[in-house]
């Protein structure tokens, strides 16, 4: 049986803090913060926190280990507020089709209503509808979109279907989704609520990465955020229950092996986690494919969650001794 121990967990609070522009579309959601010491036997008074203990099958039962933090990544709402329509392409909003589109003038998911090539984003004049925008640079989700010095984000520089998130050189284009079906498969998901302030712009999300936690160089990640990471999710797009995402973040520096506080200074492809009293850095396993990623670590095993750490349809887990 899985003995319950105290261990040292954060969730990071999935603050996908991205601003879209110089003001504010940003993403928030929950992910799993270490640091925080916290009852296995159940959650802290912290919304945050999670706690976690070894895998039934694992091969050690006194394991336990948490999922990243994100300082830079908000999964639960991005915040749209403040945008400088000055800022970005004039919309345009004449479009020639609008009257066989979804919604009016035009939609974001169909991408019809606009005269080609302009296509359909959120109109960042007032936050309010939609409005058409020129293409620049068909940018996707491993793309950057900025330009200047200081950098400013340019929506134009996103392909239709992709929006501009994040400010200065953290800029990238994000997908547009009404189901996880629109998402890169097995792990994207149509979860990420765009908000202005607090409140939820409805029927505007984006997806989550389908990027591989334990291999983090495959992709799809864009430019300066090369760690595929983990992240807990809670909003009205999941039925307010807590999902497990993974996500594109900044890499720290710290290989496998590592003190740490924070999973933030955690090399792409390990986690920060708790095993036998100690916070380490360490290498993430797949679980469901056998844990072969351990072989790379002398004397370890893939020790997996309790609850388990599911994304995909895959259980990861970290390399421990």
């Amino acid at each position: 049986m899985c003995q319950m121990m105290s261990s040292w967990v954060t969730r990071r609070a999935l603050v996908l803090a991205l601003v879209l522009l110089a003001a504010g579309l940003a993403a928030c959601a929950s992910s799993r913060p270490e640091g925080t010491a916290v009852d296995a036997a159940g959650d802290d008074d912290a919304a945050t926190t999670d706690d976690a203990s070894t895998d039934p099958d694992a091969t050690d039962p006194d394991a336990s280990s948490s999922t990243p933090d994100a300082a830079a990544l908000d999964a639960a709402a991005i915040d749209a507020a403040g945008i400088d329509g000055t800022t970005i392409d004039a919309p345009t909003d004449a479009p020639t089709d609008a009257n066989t589109c979804p919604t009016a003038p035009c939609d974001l998911y169909a991408q019809c209503g606009c005269t080609p090539p302009l296509v359909c984003d959120l109109d960042f004049t007032d936050l309010v509808g939609n409005s058409c925008r020129a293409v620049n640079m068909p940018g996707t989700e491993t793309s950057s979109c900025y330009s200047g010095s200081p950098a400013t984000a340019q929506p134009s520089y996103c392909a239709a279907g992709y929006v501009c998130l994040g400010s200065g050189t953290a800029a990238h284009c994000e997908q547009y989704c009404d189901a996880s079906s629109d998402c890169g498969q097995p792990r994207g998901q149509c979860v990420i609520q765009v908000v202005n302030g607090t409140t939820p712009i409805p029927n505007v999300q984006v997806c989550s990465s389908n990027c591989s936690p334990t291999n983090s160089a495959a992709g799809p990640c864009p430019p300066g955020a090369g760690k595929c990471a983990f992240f807990t999710v809670n909003n009205a797009l999941t039925g307010n229950v807590d999902r497990d995402i993974v996500d594109c973040t900044a890499p720290g520096a710290s290989p496998h092996g590592s003190i740490c506080t924070s999973d933030t200074t955690c090399a792409a492809n390990t986690l920060c986690s708790t095993y036998n009293a100690l916070t380490r850095c360490r290498k993430v396993c797949n679980l469901t494919t056998g844990g072969q990623e351990c072989a790379t670590q002398a004397g370890t095993t893939c020790v997996g969650f309790n609850p388990a750490l599911s994304v995909g349809g895959a259980n990861y887990g970290i390399c421990a001794p």
